[in-house]
């Protein structure tokens, strides 16, 4: 009686009685898997282009990060050099640079010269 049910004390069904049933579902039969094979390769090339872009994906993803770092840096130095620019073009850093020439600071605004026709 027990041979018949194929099953173990606890009511569970075994791995051969298991095997068996496979035989007689008619997708895992050899002419089914023939026949279904197209739909098969389409499966396996969608997993693939899955898993590609998957791949492709990430690589973007880290190339991304790497050039905000690169930005990160390039901002941070245009930003030092422009404050460098700005201090040094000062009107008192360029009177100190002037004066190292030797030169002073005017004191009143400029003005122009002008000539007459005859005195050049």
């Amino acid at each position: 009686m027990a041979t018949e049910k194929q099953t173990t004390k606890n009511g569970k069904k075994n791995l051969a009685s298991m095997l068996k049933a496979f035989d007689d579902v008619a997708f895992f039969r050899w002419e089914n898997i023939v026949a279904n094979m197209p739909y098969f390769l389409f499966l396996v090339i969608i997993g693939i282009f899955y898993i590609w872009n998957n791949h492709r994906s990430v690589r973007m993803d880290r190339e991304i990060r790497d050039l905000n770092t690169h930005l990160l840096e390039k901002q941070y130095y245009y930003n030092a050099t422009r404050d460098s620019l700005t201090r040094a073009s000062r009107q008192s850093n360029i009177a100190d640079l002037v004066d190292t020439l030797q030169m002073q600071e005017l004191s009143h605004p400029p003005y122009t010269i002008q000539v007459e026709d005859g005195e050049y």
